[in-house]
């Protein structure tokens, strides 16, 4: 039997650079900056993947509006392991 890596929590305001594969339905590469994890919707997912609610950034850092991001849990490992010791 397969495990699944945990739902983490993330920091509000921690910035997770995803590819385009690690996230679905925008074809493109994703910078975000967390608002929020839904944990309470990911069980829909068999916590493959969670709903991650914040605010999408330019190359910049710029600010370019909100969204909400379907994103494949196992991405998020190593945002998780460096959140941890900050």
């Amino acid at each position: 039997m397969t495990t699944l890596p945990a739902v983490p929590d993330l920091a509000a305001g921690t910035v997770l650079q995803l590819r385009q594969e690690d996230w679905r339905y925008g074809g493109y590469p994703l910078r975000l900056r967390v608002e929020q994890v839904r944990h309470d919707i990911s069980h829909y997912y068999q916590d493959e993947w969670v709903w991650i609610v914040g605010e999408r950034l330019g190359r910049d850092g710029e600010a370019q509006g909100r969204i909400e991001a379907l994103v494949r849990v196992a991405a998020l490992a190593g945002v998780a392991a460096l959140t941890e010791g900050d």
